[in-house]
């Protein structure tokens, strides 16, 4: 298994696609974490303290077994499916703390 950082950066004017999509996004991010390959994930907010400004993107750390497989997960992302996402940059990583 490898560890991934996954950078996803939204379009503009999306906040209403990404809380449409939001409930499918999270059902594959509980299957991830359940299988144990959610190191991390959450979204990167314009404005911490009022969500409904909308949001830069998300950030993800994951383990997979291959950058293929990680590519085929990425394919059927809700939020790229919808539009939300503009881009998604995928970046192997190693973790050094919080030491395992």
């Amino acid at each position: 298994m490898a560890l991934y950082i996954i950078t996803c950066t939204d379009h503009d004017n999306v906040l209403a696609q990404r809380l449409a999509a939001r409930p499918d996004h999270l059902a594959r991010l509980e299957k991830l974490q359940t299988a144990g390959q959610l190191i991390l994930a959450g979204p990167m907010p314009k404005n911490p303290e009022n969500v409904q400004e909308g949001f830069y993107g998300s950030t993800l750390i994951v383990d997979f077994s291959s950058k293929e497989a990680l590519d085929a997960w990425i394919a059927e992302e809700p939020y790229l499916k919808a539009g939300v996402y503009s881009h998604v940059d995928v970046k192997p990583f190693l973790q050094v703390f919080p030491k395992g």
